[in-house]
């Protein structure tokens, strides 16, 4: 692919992804100038659009240039007319032409898993593999990784790959990756995804340059974009079939649809009558209806909204180290594979709060994790997770890498909770390796025992950027940290029933969840929806809640109606100065900071012990009856005092 074509298909992605005010602002002008020796560089229209795309995008922009590409590339932003500095430094570059760089003081870690290198595949799986099995969603993974190294030879057809390709990212074993290519059933549940072209058991050749004849190769068409569930695609088509039959046109039809506030709202099952059609795509819809008037016009709606459908989930991230290392090495089966898989998608690292989320709470238990790797018996999943059914295991030690741990307020008997009772587990992010890359961790984050019987308890910390002000992952790299619903669920009970303060403190949160705080608050579903849906920043709102709360807001008196209104203008702005800094606080140290401060005239301030103490004090005063409203906002709970 050449820079511009690289280019249009990064600004396809981020006009879905971003809001529209944002993309015409700063994005829509951009052009590519060159992409060479692994750098793309961009033009931009001035000063402000390239810094802020700079601080904004480049880590986004950076993801979807190695998923297109399949290999490490990097980003720069540079203004359109060359402005003194931008010469200055390619005067500067052009007086060093090569500059020699080697990597030094290199993790262990990062030298064996190399978490730059992954397979970034649409989150839209998790939804799609409720219907097909593992083995059906781990060959597309191979075939569509394969698919973009066809791409990136600038070959769309025609270029033949060795079976190894697609094999190597297909997590599966010779055996199995032929076995499962070949069995019925599978292909019926590729059908829509990955397609043989060349008929079953046809042969074909061609003389090769010894003059011998040589097999041709057998053709697979890969489809880049997932088909939707029959369940999915059923409830979209009956909603397009009312709209259709009262009266509107099908253009407008699928502008409505289009325009529908939450996704998920359009994939929720209507009744409708049998249908012996079965559409992959919402493109295949509008063809069946629209006939010999299929337009462009259409088609690109069509496509709009099945690229809205399929981008609502986000993307999910593999290492090329889990596919072809750690699967093999833990003997993992396809199923136990694409769980471990869904697990760390449902998970995340937040660099700038220092928050690791790795507890995952599946709140229908065996049941949910079985649907999710498409099975109806959830004591398989059970199994894995009990080491004592020994007679009834198949595969690897899964508690390597999910370790149950007891939900908040359930029973303190885990084996009998079964079946669809909630279960939370502690997810390892990081590939089985400590620091020296030698011994295996758990998810508890302590090692197995190493070869000389020796017990080491270090854990992986998180490896983050040096500035902290990216979102990555457990390995490193970029991520989209709330494209998922969060999965956690932690009770705030009231502090009167409890004894003491001290008491108290079990339900105070390790850190804030945007939904946690809209439900507890009893703000209006709709409202919800909509500040989750555009991924509204939790500390933003923090942040607000505190302003209202300090004398500089002057007459406002809401915390929380305000908040939410300068969230839903816009989503990510926080409040300025020390306010910002408030909001990153652990909120167990901001409950500490809320304590200190007097909230009746008679009774005087607390002594503490915290860097922002002092800048607390003046900024929400020595007394502030206010305080008492955010402790009940953000803590659900007022001052027992």
């Amino acid at each position: 692919m050449n820079p511009e074509q690289v280019w249009q298909s990064i600004l396809n992605q981020l006009q879905l992804d971003m809001p529209r005010a944002s993309f015409d602002t700063w994005v829509r002008d951009t052009e590519p100038l060159s992409l060479e020796d692994g750098v793309m560089i961009v033009s931009t229209r001035n000063v402000y659009a390239r810094d802020w795309l700079e601080s904004r995008l480049a880590s986004t922009v950076q993801r979807l240039l190695i998923g297109i590409l399949n290999q490490s590339v990097s980003v720069r932003f540079v203004v359109g007319d060359h402005p003194q500095e931008e010469m200055e430094s390619i005067d500067e570059e052009n007086d060093e032409p090569e500059i020699a760089i080697e990597p030094v003081q290199w993790l262990d870690y990062d030298k064996i898993v190399q978490p730059h290198k992954q397979v970034v595949v649409k989150g839209y799986l998790r939804r799609l593999g409720t219907e097909i099995s593992p083995k059906a969603v781990w060959l597309y993974i191979g075939f569509h990784q394969a698919a973009w190294k066809v791409h990136s030879e600038r070959k769309e057809t025609g270029l033949a790959l060795h079976s190894r390709e697609v094999m190597r990212f297909s997590g599966l074993s010779f055996g199995a990756f032929w076995r499962s290519l070949r069995h019925k059933e599978i292909q019926s549940e590729l059908h829509g995804l990955v397609q043989r072209v060349d008929p079953q058991g046809e042969r074909h050749y061609r003389r090769g340059r010894d003059g011998r004849p040589h097999r041709r190769p057998v053709r697979y068409q890969v489809c880049m974009a997932p088909r939707l569930t029959r369940a999915d695609a059923a409830a979209v088509y009956a909603r397009l079939k009312e709209l259709l039959n009262s009266g509107a046109s099908l253009p407008d039809a699928l502008q409505e649809l289009l325009d529908a506030e939450v996704v998920m709202e359009l994939l929720s099952p209507v009744e409708l009558q049998q249908s012996n059609i079965q559409f992959n795509t919402v493109m295949d819809m509008a063809r069946c209806e629209a006939g010999e008037t299929y337009s462009p016009e259409i088609d690109r709606l069509a496509q709009q909204l099945h690229r809205r459908i399929i981008n609502c989930l986000g993307d999910i991230h593999i290492t090329h180290y889990f596919i072809t290392e750690t699967i093999r090495q833990f003997n993992l089966t396809p199923a136990q594979a694409w769980l471990v898989t869904v697990a760390r998608d449902m998970a995340y690292l937040n660099s700038r709060t220092g928050e690791r989320r790795e507890v995952v709470t599946f709140k229908r238990g065996y049941q949910e994790m079985a649907e999710l790797i498409g099975s109806r018996r959830y004591k398989t999943v059970q199994a894995w997770l009990n080491m004592g059914w020994v007679t009834e295991q198949r595969g690897g030690d899964l508690t390597r890498f999910l370790v149950e741990i007891e939900s908040t307020g359930g029973s303190a008997y885990l084996d009998l909770r079964v079946d669809t009772m909630p279960r939370t587990y502690r997810v390892l992010l990081d590939e089985p390796l400590d620091a020296n890359g030698t011994n295996k961790a758990g998810a508890n984050g302590r090692n197995r025992v190493d070869a000389d019987g020796s017990n080491s308890r270090t854990q992986m910390e998180g490896l983050v950027d040096a500035n902290g002000n990216n979102m990555v992952d457990a390995n490193g790299t970029d991520l989209n940290s709330f494209k998922h619903p969060i999965n956690t669920h932690q009770e705030n009970t009231s502090t009167t029933q409890h004894e003491n303060k001290t008491a108290a403190v079990t339900a105070i949160p390790d850190f804030w969840e945007l939904e946690t705080l809209l439900q507890q608050n009893d703000v209006h579903p709709k409202v919800q929806r909509e500040l989750l849906e555009v991924q509204a920043s939790v500390h933003a709102f923090v942040s607000w809640v505190l302003y209202v709360a300090s004398p500089q807001s002057g007459n406002l008196s809401d915390p929380l109606g305000y908040a939410i209104s300068r969230l839903r203008e816009h989503p990510f702005r926080e409040a300025r100065g020390v306010f910002r800094q408030f909001a990153d606080l652990p909120p167990r140290e901001l409950l500490m900071l809320i304590d200190s401060t007097s909230t009746r005239t008679y009774e005087l301030p607390k002594q503490i012990n915290h860097p922002l103490a002092h800048a607390w004090r003046k900024t929400m005063g020595s007394n502030n009856p206010r305080l008492t409203a955010v402790r009940t906002i953000l803590f659900g709970e007022g001052d027992n005092s």
